[in-house]
C-alpha cells in the first residue's frame, strides 16, 4: 500500500532512513478542497434565501474529473420534498440540469471531448439522447442562463440550474433548485429560473466576480 501510494505521488520515502512523509499530491487536493470551502461558503446565504422563498430543495454542485458532485443540500420544506446524499456523483452531464450548465459553457472541444467519453444513454425515458437535440437544448440554456431538466435523470423530478463564476470568470459550481413533479409545475419554469439565476450571481459577486453585463 505504502509503495501505490509513493508512486502515486501522495508519499514521499526517505533514502536514507526509509521514513516516509506527505507528498506533493496531498499539497494539490488540499488546494482543490478550499475551492470547494470558497464555493460553499459563498454560496449558503443565497441557498437559504432560495430555500425561504420557495421551499424547494436547493443544492450546490461542481465539476470535478468530468463527473459532478453534489456539494451542499438543503432539503424542501414540501410534501415529497427531494434528498439526495452529500457528495454524491453524476457522470451523466446530458441528463442534468448541472450538467447541461457545464456543457453550454464549455469549448466545443471539451464538450465533445466529455460527451464522447460518457455518450448520451437514456437513464429515463425522458432523457435527451440524440445530438442534435441536445445541442438545441445547450443553446438555450446559454441563452437563459439557466439548465433546465424534465425527468432526464430521475422520472417524476424537474431541476433548474444556474452557474456560479469565480473573480477570474471561471466557472466554479452552480445553485439549483429540485422538486418533485407535483410540486413544480412546467409554467413555473421561467420564475423559478430567474430566481435561481438571481441567486448564482450574488454568489458568484461574493467570490469576486464582476459581470460585464
Amino acid at each position: 500500500i505504502l509503495n501505490t501510494l509513493c508512486l502515486r505521488g501522495f508519499l514521499d520515502k526517505s533514502g536514507k532512513r526509509g521514513l516516509y512523509r506527505l507528498g506533493l499530491k496531498f499539497l494539490y487536493l488540499g488546494h482543490r478542497l478550499h475551492d470547494k470551502y470558497d464555493l460553499r461558503n459563498s454560496a449558503w446565504k443565497y441557498m437559504k434565501e432560495l430555500s425561504t422563498k420557495t421551499r424547494k430543495t436547493i443544492e450546490l454542485a461542481t465539476l470535478d474529473r468530468d463527473q459532478l458532485i453534489l456539494l451542499e443540500q438543503i432539503r424542501g420544506s414540501e410534501s415529497m420534498a427531494l434528498y439526495s446524499r452529500v457528495g454524491s456523483v453524476i457522470p451523466y452531464l446530458h441528463a442534468v440540469s448541472v450538467g447541461k450548465v457545464y456543457l453550454s459553457l464549455m469549448s466545443e472541444e471539451k464538450r465533445h471531448q466529455v460527451i464522447q467519453k460518457i455518450g448520451l444513454p437514456a437513464i429515463t425515458k425522458y432523457t435527451i439522447t440524440d445530438p442534435e437535440a441536445l445541442d438545441a437544448e445547450l443553446i438555450q440554456t446559454k441563452a437563459s442562463g439557466f439548465g433546465f431538466e424534465d425527468q432526464g435523470l430521475r422520472e417524476g423530478v424537474r431541476r433548474i440550474a444556474a452557474p456560479i463564476f469565480n473573480f477570474s470568470g471561471k466557472h466554479v459550481g452552480c445553485i439549483g433548485l429540485s422538486a418533485s413533479i407535483f410540486n413544480f409545475d412546467l409554467k413555473d419554469k421561467e420564475k423559478y429560473g430567474a430566481m435561481v439565476v438571481d441567486a448564482a450571481r450574488k454568489a458568484s459577486a461574493d467570490m469576486g466576480y464582476q459581470s460585464n453585463n
